[in-house]
């Protein structure tokens, strides 16, 4: 090494041009978690195109985020092995491709396939680029400035994403909310290329082969489950029971590898923390619970009440500024609040912006629809920062990097697993209300909805649009009880808040471990 290199600040050692490098890594992450909502409006479009049902469609979003979650706990030994910028330059290539064979794909099987691509290259853009934040970073109070700026980075998929592809699929298409992502893709592939230098590494990392295929076979065939198991009848189908035991002999081998291996993927210590399992409970609720809501909104508003998708998209876009007002007044309240009341404050507002959905009808007026979720996304926006801040609390420094990947890998999963579960709900309740409703269709008990349609009409056009009616109705019903289910899920919070051991949660754990929304 030249006496000239020996010298060189940790700066010079990774940047030709910080700011530039900066502003790169930040266009990387919003591509990768503006892709994470884009679609949601879209799905309608997409259901049709693709000749999907309602459960299938849902797919699009859980296959990206479960290919992120599990692939994101082999970023530090990818990041050793191969080098910061090789690996966010291979990243962002095959992320931009997958998105090009997202807008051309013509089938289900052919988008799933592309999105799963798509999220396993997005997994190591968030990681790496707070590592890299941190590494540009020249004090303390640069680092929180930085971590600050991270943040809002990732705040532009919830607030930007809905409406951004409300517009792209009222304007051109669906395809083009994925092709969208071919310039931009481009434009930070070479600016990482041209601003940062090659050879900046992170330190070595050992990786459990063993330990990490258990644990990624188990939360697969776990989702699996979850995603097929309404269309297959649950546990009255072979397939879903092969998944249920595929799961619980992989995580049976996890923890065999993890009692026994000198190095096992996750450390035991995490799990004996009592803060640390809270904080994981809490972000696993808080994390799906504002997906799925996020997920139901656009059919149940573009199918069953006639709003135009780019009116869906700037309705939807509400909820996101709600978490950025939560975000950025978390931090301020811990220092003159007890943690415990800011949860049940974040509890509290999560439910009240959930509870005026499980009474929606069919011509519920736009005020109703962009209102509450305003104070649902505040709280989803407080319970985020102090799950985060709970969570690595009481964490010893040496552990702090396996406990990232567990904090990730929990919110991933609630994600999926709560889309998968709302969206089961929907599609079994529709059934089933569908079924009670035409009961009570006799020639004594006429239902007219709308006041023009009676169980007396004898010709075939006015029966089918009176069971188009009943449908209709029926879905709604079903909206409203999987909201009633995700406003249950935020009430827990409230108890899980007078779980956590009384501590001081300073500012540094909430800045070295910024939440992505």
């Amino acid at each position: 090494m030249s006496q000239a290199t020996r010298h060189q600040t940790p700066v010079q050692e990774i940047a030709h041009h910080r700011g530039g490098l900066i502003f790169c890594l930040m266009l990387a992450v919003s591509l990768h978690t503006i892709d994470a909502t884009i679609v949601n409006v879209a799905l309608p479009h997409m259901q049709g195109s693709l000749q999907a049902t309602f459960d299938q469609i849902s797919w699009v979003v859980t296959s990206y985020i479960m290919a992120s979650v599990v692939l994101t706990p082999l970023v530090g030994w990818a990041a050793a092995r191969f080098g910061v910028k090789r690996l966010i330059m291979l990243a962002m290539v095959t992320f931009t491709i997958s998105s090009v064979l997202c807008g051309i794909s013509l089938t289900l099987e052919a988008m799933l396939a592309s999105r799963v691509l798509q999220g396993a290259a997005g997994a190591p853009l968030i990681p790496l680029a707070i590592a890299t934040m941190n590494r540009l970073s020249t004090s303390p109070g640069e680092r929180a400035r930085m971590m600050a700026l991270f943040g809002l980075g990732t705040m532009v998929g919830p607030v930007l994403g809905p409406s951004l592809g409300g517009y792209i699929t009222e304007v051109a298409s669906w395809r083009w909310v994925f092709f969208i992502n071919l310039p931009v893709g481009i434009i930070a592939v070479l600016g990482i290329a041209a601003t940062m230098k090659p050879g900046a590494g992170l330190p070595g990392h050992r990786l459990n082969l063993a330990g990490f295929l258990s644990l990624a076979i188990a939360v697969g065939s776990f989702q699996l489950a979850l995603d097929r198991g309404e269309t297959e009848d649950w546990f009255e189908s072979a397939e879903i029971i092969a998944y249920a035991l595929i799961c619980v002999a992989s995580l049976w081998v996890f923890a065999l590898n993890s009692r026994f291996s000198n190095r096992p993927f996750l450390p035991g210590a995490l799990f004996r923390d009592r803060n640390f399992v809270v904080g994981m409970v809490l972000i696993l609720i808080t994390a799906g619970n504002m997906t799925a809501s996020v997920v139901l909104q656009p059919p149940m508003m573009q199918n069953l009440m006639g709003y135009p998708v780019l009116d869906t998209g700037i309705l939807l876009m509400w909820r996101g500024i709600g978490m950025v007002f939560g975000m950025m007044l978390a931090p301020r309240l811990t220092q003159v609040m007890n943690p415990r009341w800011l949860l049940v404050i974040g509890g509290i507002s999560m439910a009240a912006g959930l509870s005026p959905f499980i009474f929606l009808t069919t011509e519920t007026p736009a005020v109703l629809l962009s209102i509450p979720p305003i104070f649902h996304g505040f709280g989803i926006g407080i319970m985020f920062v102090m799950a985060s801040t709970i969570a690595y609390a009481t964490i010893p420094h040496e552990l702090q990097v396996e406990a990232s990947s567990v904090f990730s890998l929990i919110r991933g999963l609630g994600q999926a697993a709560c889309i998968s579960i709302v969206v089961a709900l929907v599609s079994r309740y529709s059934q089933i209300n569908h079924a009670e409703l035409v009961e009570r269709l006799t020639p004594l008990r006429p239902y007219t909805p709308s006041g023009t349609i009676s169980v007396l009409t004898s010709t075939p056009e006015q029966l089918a649009q009176a069971n188009l009616l009943v449908s209709q109705q029926a879905a709604m019903i079903a909206y409203n009880n999987a909201y009633l289910a995700l406003l249950f899920a935020a009430a827990t919070v409230i108890i899980a808040a007078f779980l956590i051991k009384p501590r001081q949660f300073d500012d540094e754990h909430a800045v070295e471990h910024p939440v992505e929304a």
